[in-house]
């Protein structure tokens, strides 16, 4: 008996899962610090911070001091947004990528792809490179964003299959996480040039080389 046996609904990550990942996370950051730098943060603590986590920490900040918050959080909106409006206009699937999931659906898998990407950019992906999915929710669409476990049950609940009879796919350890956390399988998938000893501290379930193969496991 497989351990996936029980799956019925995949959930995937977008960027760098199912398309090359092609977002400069480093210039994204250094923006939002540059913009944090401007309203008078010190920036020092912030700097390690996923991009997302860092603008509501510094929005907070700046809420419980001098009102800028809502300022401050429409100005590194619009830079994050520009910047992964921009990589999407140039990104691509990884190859075979639209077949899979073709046949995950032939199959009768329950497709659902959760990502922290923003609305727009997703779309304008999936107008040059349509995705076969049944459920997509962008950081826009969800109330609490990946890793809170809230973003992958809203996915589960739109598709009507289990947590437990789920597997969650991402090239990130935040992904293999917020899929143990709900009681999922999990599978992480190495980008190009990345070791398997990048999941040692999370274990997901299986490690591909490639989102493809998890044809092969799901056989």
């Amino acid at each position: 008996m497989s351990l996936f046996d029980s799956v019925r609904a995949i959930l995937f990550d977008f960027d760098g899962t199912l398309i090359e990942p092609s977002i400069d996370f480093d210039e994204m950051r250094q923006r939002v610090l540059d913009i944090a730098a401007r309203y008078g943060l010190d920036t020092g603590p912030l700097a390690g911070m996923h991009v997302l986590e860092l603008v509501t920490k510094a929005a907070a900040e700046l809420s419980e001091h001098d009102g800028k918050s809502e300022a401050f959080v429409a100005d590194t909106d619009q830079a994050v947004i520009d910047i992964e409006v921009e990589a999407a206009s140039r990104v691509l699937p990884y190859d075979g990528v639209p077949a899979m999931l073709d046949a995950l659906h032939a199959h009768g898998y329950r497709v659902g792809i959760v990502t922290r990407n923003c609305r727009p950019a997703v779309d304008r992906v999936l107008e040059r490179f349509p995705l076969r999915h049944e459920i997509l929710l962008s950081r826009d669409d969800v109330a609490r964003v990946k890793p809170d476990p809230h973003h992958l049950r809203v996915a589960l609940d739109h598709l009507g299959v289990p947590a437990h009879k789920s597997l969650m796919c991402g090239d990130h350890p935040m992904d293999v996480d917020v899929g143990k956390a709900i009681g999922a399988r999990t599978v992480g998938v190495l980008r190009p040039g990345v070791e398997p000893t990048y999941f040692c501290d999370n274990a997901p379930d299986v490690i591909l080389d490639h989102v493809t193969h998890l044809l092969q496991i799901l056989a």
